[in-house]
């Protein structure tokens, strides 16, 4: 078995320098470009980059509008109708809040209850997977306004006509949850302001971390938000 592989490796040999040392015309040899070369060696790091980089597709912008038609809000994508809301009343432009607030890169829309003065509203979120707006059940959870506040984070205010009341959420995931509360109010005993500042755990769980008393200030200085400590 060994000779007869020998053998004819010998003559293969022999057969490739004949056919090398002819002066045929170079057209007719085989071209590597007609061929694919199948391999299964790793491909450098730098060229995978390299790659990636002049073939990624750019990502689409998107400019997102709304506009009032009676008592229906049109929600549109690049001048694109998207989805249309109708309401049995017209919604008060004025409490109308654009804002990305899932902080996904996208802008979307709360759209304020007939009683515009409450503060409490639909949220509609757009998914470009979708290229649709939804009502997104962790923000009606909340239900009310809440104002975009620093490192991803949305404020809720309430007032009692006592106590001003500030809750920070920020997004777990895709669970918003509670991390943060400060509360305003006069005291009975000194009658000063007292600001009490609550850390709030994963559980829900409120410790407070800290009192600030101020003294006695005007009517313009006490409708000032107060300043929670970073977390």
């Amino acid at each position: 078995m060994k000779k007869q592989l020998l053998i004819t490796a010998v003559l293969l040999s022999a057969a490739l320098f004949s056919c090398g040392s002819r002066n045929d015309d170079p057209e007719a040899h085989i071209r590597t470009e007609n061929f694919t070369v199948y391999t299964t060696s790793p491909v450098p790091q730098t060229a995978t980059q390299a790659f990636t980089e002049e073939f990624t597709a750019p990502t689409e912008e998107t400019r997102f509008t709304y506009a009032l038609n009676g008592t229906d809000v049109e929600l549109r994508i690049n001048d694109r109708l998207v989805k249309t809301l109708s309401y049995y009343y017209t919604p008060d432009e004025k409490f109308i809040s654009v804002a990305d607030f899932d902080f996904d890169g996208y802008n979307d829309i709360f759209i304020p209850y007939e009683n515009s003065f409450s503060g409490y509203g639909y949220y509609y979120c757009y998914l470009p997977e979708k290229k649709d707006f939804v009502l997104n059940d962790e923000l009606m959870e909340v239900n009310r306004l809440m104002k975009i506040g620093p490192e991803n984070t949305l404020i809720e205010e309430q007032d009692d006509g006592y106590i001003d009341r500030f809750i920070t959420y920020q997004w777990d995931g895709n669970k918003l949850k509670k991390i943060r509360k400060t509360e305003t109010y006069k005291s009975y005993n000194d009658n000063l302001l007292h600001t009490d500042i609550y850390s709030i755990d994963s559980k829900g769980n409120e410790t407070l971390e800290d009192t600030i008393i101020q003294e006695e200030t005007t009517a313009a200085e006490t409708d000032t938000p107060p300043t929670a400590p970073a977390q």
